[in-house]
């Protein structure tokens, strides 16, 4: 009988050790979640500002475009 309650506590132990390394990952796996979508919402944030950039780029060579185009006539 000691050799049974001996085993059903190694068993016991070790799915209890099991269990907490599993919330241990879990807990690292969602704040790697976290970060990454922090991430995520930092580049679509630039990538906003780049299209903005771009779109302004754009305009300010149009209008000099339109001024030498004056300049010339």
């Amino acid at each position: 009988m000691k050799t049974v309650s001996k085993l059903l506590a190694i068993i016991f132990l070790m799915g209890f050790v099991a269990c907490k390394d599993t919330n241990k990952e879990e807990e690292e796996t969602l704040a790697a979640i976290e970060e990454i979508e922090t991430i995520e919402k930092e580049l679509e944030e630039i990538a906003v500002d780049i299209e903005k950039s771009v779109k302004d780029l754009e305009e300010a060579l149009k209008e000099l475009g339109d001024d030498l185009k004056e300049i010339d006539n």
